[in-house]
């Protein structure tokens, strides 16, 4: 794992979390009185067998899924909040102002071109206007090796081009947490260690706590911390 200096204290506190599916004899707990710290400049890696809850943790942590019971406490505006204490507006504008998400479907707009889908993300968040959002989401497409296909829609980019659009849109503003679910699934190894850099070096630069969900073992070199989730129990295997 590569030697970074991390903060000691989380940024973001999963605690206690439990979150449970199905009724009856098909009722199966996905999540049981997990506990996880994310850390500033850390690059955390989730890893278990399919079906073994890392999506839903991911979006647990990230305020998209509501736990059955337990606390997500993250860091906003120099204190810890209790992310689903907060209203359904409080939550919107947090995850709005601190946090990127990469999700396995892409989630892209149809009619949106590359640069525009990272543009927008800029406008909305009041981050960068005008000739400002244009100069870093271009920018960003450029690291991705994306600038030729800047104005292309979705519709007219390979899978592989789509997620790293997809990277690019939750690290265009720079976040505070970014959570990405299977990050790489769809890429070459080349331009799968590429993006696995950028994820690496918004943490360590930008000083941003990272989680990503993967089953792709050759992550393991860039990242700084290790966690195994199987049959709703997470297990720390390895800090950097």
């Amino acid at each position: 794992m590569p030697a970074v200096v991390t903060s000691t204290t989380p940024t973001l506190r999963g605690v206690g979390l439990t979150k449970t599916y199905g009724d009856g004899s098909a009722r199966r707990a996905a999540l049981k009185a997990v506990s996880i710290d994310l850390r500033p400049g850390e690059l955390a890696l989730l890893m278990g067998p399919s079906g073994s809850g890392k999506s839903t943790l991911l979006a647990v942590l990230s305020g998209l899924l509501e736990p059955d019971s337990g606390q997500v406490l993250a860091e906003d505006e120099g204190e810890l909040r209790d992310v689903w204490a907060m209203t359904g507006k409080q939550r919107e504008d947090y995850r709005l102002r601190t946090t990127g998400f990469v999700f396995q479907g892409y989630n892209l707009f149809p009619a949106l071109t590359a640069r525009q889908q990272l543009e927008i993300v800029l406008k909305w968040g009041g981050y960068a206007g005008g000739s400002e959002a244009r100069r870093r989401a271009d920018e960003m497409l450029d690291k991705l090796g994306l600038a030729p296909n800047r104005h292309k829609k979705p519709a007219y980019l390979s899978g592989g081009e789509k997620q790293r659009v997809a990277i690019g849109r939750a690290l265009v503003k720079d976040p505070s947490f970014v959570f990405a679910d299977e990050p790489t699934s769809a890429l070459d190894w080349e331009n799968g260690q590429r993006v696995m850099e950028l994820l690496r070096d918004a943490a360590h630069d930008r000083r941003a706590s990272i989680l990503v969900v993967s089953h792709d073992h050759r992550l393991m070199p860039y990242v700084d911390a290790y966690y195994h989730l199987e049959d709703g129990h997470l297990e720390e295997r390895g800090r950097g």
